[in-house]
């Protein structure tokens, strides 16, 4: 017996597996638990291939960087149209019902969250690394007048549309807000090009945008790529248990015995399961691990040094 890819709907009369209610996260488009899985472990592997490669300083940029990002990514965006609809709606009631203002202000929430990501957060990184080398500069010149002075962050220069429709910006508006990923990887678009602008020298600039486009993949394909042929090679189907929940009530109205469905469908569930935890352990391991190592390797063959960017901003030969 086989379970069918079916519409989904929400039934609980069905004696599925307690790995049932878990499993659902992973087909609801707009769950953020997938992704707080992921970026727990990327967060602390990375911080803690950061520490190895650049040392403490560059730890704790790692950890900024990583950790404020997975919150702007996880619930950012929500928060701020949600703020900018309460402040709307206080100075005129009723607008936030409008479809034109609610496109409007999920592209407004999106570029701001994107903006803050790509362009702010790296200039407060590196504000925080150049004031905790400055301190540690201070500490040094007391102990002794001959220490050796490490040169701080460089400062930067201040960062200074077509009208489409708003009947487009409506289907636009309405696409990101029902799709997570689709949210994911445009706000990755704009924070690739902030952290790209943002990089103190060329050396930095290349290793971040190595690093941020091959993660792109592992945060929005691997996962599902890897449960679609983990599925393909056992013959399972890859199906939500909402989905099965339906099919359990038909068969039940129609009188037939579903002893042998639910065996089927409990096998099915207890595999996708497995098959989604191993994808997204997979995917962190990348993330969180393999792909800083490659970063690194690609800081030494560049630099022939592990140096943390805000020491001496890897001047090499020059």
């Amino acid at each position: 017996m086989r379970i069918s890819n079916d519409n989904n709907i929400n039934y609980k009369g069905a004696n599925l597996s307690k790995l049932a209610k878990p499993l659902n996260v992973f087909y609801d488009k707009n769950s953020f638990i997938p992704t707080l899985l992921i970026e727990t472990g990327v967060t602390l592997g990375r911080t803690y291939e950061a520490y190895k490669t650049g040392g403490k300083k560059e730890a704790i940029e790692r950890f900024i960087e990583q950790g404020v990002s997975a919150v702007v990514w996880l619930g950012g965006v929500q928060v701020i149209n949600k703020t900018i609809s309460l402040i709307a709606e206080f100075f005129k009631k009723g607008i936030s019902s409008s479809k034109n203002f609610k496109a409007g202000n999920m592209l407004a929430s999106l570029a701001i969250a994107t903006g803050f990501i790509g362009f702010v957060l790296p200039k407060i990184n590196h504000y925080i690394s150049k004031k905790i080398i400055e301190q540690s500069n201070q500490k040094k010149d007391k102990k002794t007048d001959t220490a050796i002075k490490i040169k701080t962050i460089d400062e930067f220069k201040k960062q200074n549309n077509k009208n489409p429709s708003f009947t487009s910006l409506v289907s636009v508006a309405n696409a990101f807000e029902k799709n997570n990923n689709l949210r994911l990887l445009v706000t990755d678009a704009g924070v690739i090009a902030g952290r790209y602008k943002n990089g103190r020298n060329k050396y930095e600039k290349i290793e971040g945008l190595f690093r941020d486009i091959a993660s792109i993949y592992f945060y929005l394909g691997f996962t599902k790529d890897f449960v679609g042929l983990m599925n393909k090679l056992t013959k399972n189907t890859d199906v939500s248990p909402k989905v099965i929940e339906k099919q359990y009530k038909k068969l039940k109205e129609m009188g037939f015995n579903t002893d042998d469905f639910i065996k089927v469908a409990n096998s099915t569930i207890r595999k996708n399961f497995a098959f989604y935890m191993t994808g997204t352990a997979l995917s962190t391991f990348a993330l969180g691990i393999l792909i800083p190592k490659v970063q690194y390797m690609l800081r030494r063959k560049l630099t022939n040094k592990d140096q943390f960017p805000g020491d001496d901003g890897y001047k090499v030969g020059k």
